[in-house]
């Protein structure tokens, strides 16, 4: 018995509101005991945090973590806090690289910090802060989704009282190129514009095209620098160089179409060092290489008006273009795009401490398409924020022509992702991002129809992480497919954002749609994205944002085919999803899953029909039971077609057998052929399935002492399939490709009765047969075999798990709850000192 001293002490502890904890929010993956923080910090992990919105809040009250390590990773584990030095309690612990926070308070100070496992060695970032607040008046809206502008308060470059803007024009009916200057003295309405330099300068200004177009104002020089790349008005052979520079409201030279230092150059960039050294980078070629196959950095002359040498050649054969360079904290951080003509492409980015050094390998960053965009400049809002300007080059006209997402740093690392819109200020560099909800799919159960091995299973599709995803295993691969989430509870849904497998030069779009489903059996359709009329539909590659209606617990996205635009009657496409993320908002508790057929046999067999010596009889443990003797025609049978069509279900039955040799204890399906069966031997467990017999089976073996009583659940979802026993999961496979779905109609279901004419019936007792038409989560599943108050989870209910409970409430180094269910006694999803009290209670009770 407890002494009330200490119950004093932990009310005492308790009532300070840091722990009275939210068992919501810690225990989404493992509660675990608050540790202080690690002041020792990794210089190879970055972590960035930052606050967004929900669509119409008006407070800034959401987390978004993410984070990246040069190490080699085995697992990651976020901490959070209230405090900066103590008290961090895990709130994620798994393989993804990102983390949506959405349980915090206005006004209250959150800390971060990651612990990166790797090779059984922790490593920690650095602690991050995040006060969530109210949106500040002044905010504009940008629209990622349908496209719009962003909103400056002035523009152009201010010199004394007169704002200049610069752009380069050509004359109507011609090519030719000239730079035209305006001015203003408001910096917003712009007029008198002047020809500042052309063809009369150069005639290869006369008749050219001109992308890639850079124009700065170095105020410590008062000059306008303008370099573009410059082509005939057809063809892309010459890869040459546009310069001019010039003085605002004065003379302007141009200086050169050539190509720097002989080497062609393309797309490129130009940057201006603390020291006011500039620097051009190029996407360019050695000799013999194709366009683009090497970045080359070059640095400037002091006028900037030519370059003087090559700084550093990155990149090479990598085909990288759309460069942009930008400093931060120290670091010189290279943005890049793949090459792949007006498609999108994947982002990457090299970074180093010394222009004229070692740079890093190319980081991968954002999604494998940037967002359905290609990766391009930099905007600095005042220092405080920056944002990715990305290209949609090919895209619907009724969609957004630049994704805008914005851009992070912490410790030479980059960070984006994409927004449906933000909130924002330019003037004061105030960027709030929205979401239409909370992420509710990250980490929850997810299948396929689809079978995959463990490396690319569908969880890879939900884990938080753009680099990994679910791929189908080739051999099995086929469309349609689906790729389904359980939500966990009933939530409503407001946008699915996918990221879909794209390949450079065979870029193809998805025809897809999505469904919801409350119960996982009863299914709607929330959205039709297979209409090939539609431009939204053929003119997107690589990522789709749509935005849902409707509620659901399970959310399917159907996937019909990918259209090639190289070869549209050709999908050789491997079934690969990268990243699904739904988001929307929990507003109730799932409804708790009903079996579809349950027979205890205390009163009848219900729908199992009993043949040969199958009989009921009294067992000692369990009353009464089904009996089967081993002999032919000894089985039971349910009703031909009963699990028809299925691709989810659960068969959960307590067993004790006596069997041993080549039987089936339930097997559902059409023949030898086609089937899906498991057998619980006297020492192990064998299930599998098949649409080509014996010769093709996917197994799931589990050795076990099947001559006792246990009760064996296996869930199936596609093709995942778990087998629990006695509530614990205890073998798992994403590779089930004989599914009872591809059995046709017609198919009989056995309990005892094999397929093969040369096997034996089984023989052994079987009590509480329960079959659900959907697949039970392991939370389900559990909830029946957990014992009240077993908080420790070791089966029993005893002093140790008060013992337990008040040590973690007093936050004793290395307690930890393995079933913080058990102990909220209070059933108000917070652990206090009134569920040690009432944990007390009950034990005295049973004493």
């Amino acid at each position: 018995m407890l002494k009330n001293g200490l119950l004093k002490r932990a009310a005492a502890v308790i009532c300070s509101a840091a722990l009275i904890l939210h068992v919501g929010g810690i225990g989404r993956n493992s509660t675990s005991c608050a540790e202080s923080v690690s002041v020792t910090i990794s210089d190879e992990i970055g972590l960035v945090a930052n606050l967004f919105c929900v669509a119409d809040g008006n407070s800034a009250d959401h987390a978004a973590l993410q984070w990246e390590t040069t190490l080699s990773a085995d697992s990651y584990t976020l901490y959070r806090s209230t405090s900066p030095d103590k008290n961090f309690v895990p709130v994620y612990t798994g393989n993804g690289n990102s983390y949506s926070d959405s349980d915090m308070q206005t006004g209250q100070t959150y800390y971060y910090q990651l612990k990166v496992t790797s090779k059984g060695k922790d490593s920690y970032s650095s602690v991050k802060e995040l006060t969530p607040c109210s949106l500040p008046s002044g905010l504009s809206t940008y629209d990622n989704q349908k496209g719009s502008s962003l909103v400056y308060e002035t523009s152009g470059y201010k010199v004394g009282n007169t704002y200049y803007n610069y752009s380069l024009k050509s004359h109507s009916g011609t090519n030719d190129i000239y730079l035209a200057e305006t001015t203003s003295t408001d910096g917003r309405r712009f007029g008198n514009e002047r020809n500042v330099a052309d063809s009369s300068q150069n005639s290869a200004l006369s008749s050219c095209k001109i992308e890639s177009v850079h124009i700065d104002y170095i105020p410590e020089k008062n000059k306008v620098v303008v370099w573009a790349h410059w082509e005939k008005p057809s063809g892309y052979s010459d890869g040459k160089a546009l310069v001019i520079t010039g003085t605002p409201g004065g003379q302007f030279t141009v200086h050169h179409v050539y190509n720097p230092l002989g080497i062609q150059v393309r797309d490129m960039a130009i940057f201006f060092d603390d020291d006011g050294a500039g620097y051009l980078i190029a996407a360019a070629n050695k000799e013999g290489q194709g366009a683009n196959a090497t970045m080359y950095i070059f640095r400037m002359n002091d006028d900037y008006s030519d370059v003087t040498e090559v700084v550093k050649t990155l990149f090479e054969d990598q085909y990288r273009e759309f460069p942009n360079l930008i400093k931060k904290d120290g670091y010189y951080f290279l943005f890049t795009s793949q090459a792949a003509g007006w498609y999108p492409s994947s982002g990457a980015y090299s970074v180093t401490d010394d222009l004229y050094g070692k740079w890093s390998e190319l980081r991968s960053i954002g999604n494998t398409s940037t967002f359905s965009s290609q990766s391009g400049w930099i905007v600095n809002m005042q220092d405080k924020n920056y944002l990715m300007h990305a290209y949609r080059w090919l895209r619907a006209s009724t969609t957004s022509g630049t994704t805008l997402c914005p851009l992070y740093f912490d410790n030479g690392f980059a960070f984006y992702d994409y927004y449906p819109y933000f909130k924002y200020n330019t003037s004061t560099g105030d960027l709030y991002p929205v979401q239409q909800g909370e992420l509710l799919s990250q980490d929850r159960p997810a299948s396929s129809s689809l079978a995959s091995k463990w490396s690319n299973s569908p969880a890879k599709a939900f884990d938080g992480s753009y680099q990994s995803s679910f791929t189908a295993i080739g051999d099995y691969k086929k469309w349609p497919f689906y790729l389904q989430v359980d939500l966990g509870q009933v939530c409503e849904l407001a946008n699915i954002q996918t990221s879909w497998y794209i390949c450079k030069g065979s870029e193809g779009y998805y025809t897809y749609t999505v469904e919801g489903s409350p119960d996982g059996q009863n299914w709607t359709k929330l959205l039709d994205h297979t209409n090939k009329n539609s431009e939204e539909v053929t003119k997107t590659y690589g990522f789709n944002s749509d935005m849902l209606s409707g509620k659901a617990r399970y959310v399917r996205l159907n996937v019909q085919n990918a259209t090639l635009q190289n070869n549209p009657t050709n999908n050789w496409y491997t079934p690969t999803v990268y990243e699904v993320r739904v988001f929307g908002t929990p507003v109730g508790e799932a409804a708790k899953p009903e079996p579809y057929l349950d027979i205890d046999f205390e009163n009848d067999t219900g729908m199992l029909a009993l043949n040969g010596n199958a009989n009921v009889k009294q067992d000692a443990e369990k009353g009464k039971v089904l009996y089967l003797d081993g002999t032919d025609g000894t089985y039971g049978a349910f009703p031909a077609g009963m699990l028809d069509g299925l691709r989810d279900y659960t068969i959960s039955m307590d067993i004790k057998s006596e069997s041993e040799g080549n039987f089936f204890t339930f097997t559902a399906g059409r023949d030898n052929e086609k089937y899906v069966f498991f057998r619980v031997a006297k020492d192990l467990f064998r299930f599998a399935a098949t649409t080509n017999s014996w010769r093709d089976e996917t197994e799931l073996i589990c050795e076990l002492n099947g001559t006792e009583w246990h009760n064996y659940t296996l869930v199936v979802s596609g093709a995942d399939t778990k087998l629990y026993l006695d509530g614990k999961e205890v073998c798992h496979t994403t590779e089930t490709h004989g599914q009872l779905a591809d059995m046709g109609s017609g198919t009989s279901c056995f309990i005892g009765k094999s397929y093969y004419a040369d096997d034996t019936c089984f023989k052994g007792s079987i009590d509480n047969i329960r079959i659900y038409r959907n697949a039970l989560n392991a939370s389900e599943i559990s909830e029946a075999f957990k014992v009240h108050g077993d908080v420790n989870a070791d089966g029993e209910f005893n002093i140790a798990d008060v013992v337990t409970l008040q040590k973690w409430l007093l936050q004793k180094s290395g307690t930890q709850l393995k079933n913080w269910k058990a102990a909220d006694l209070n059933a108000d999803n917070k652990l206090n000192v009134f569920d040690l009290m009432l944990l007390k209670r009950e034990y005295i009770n049973i004493r």
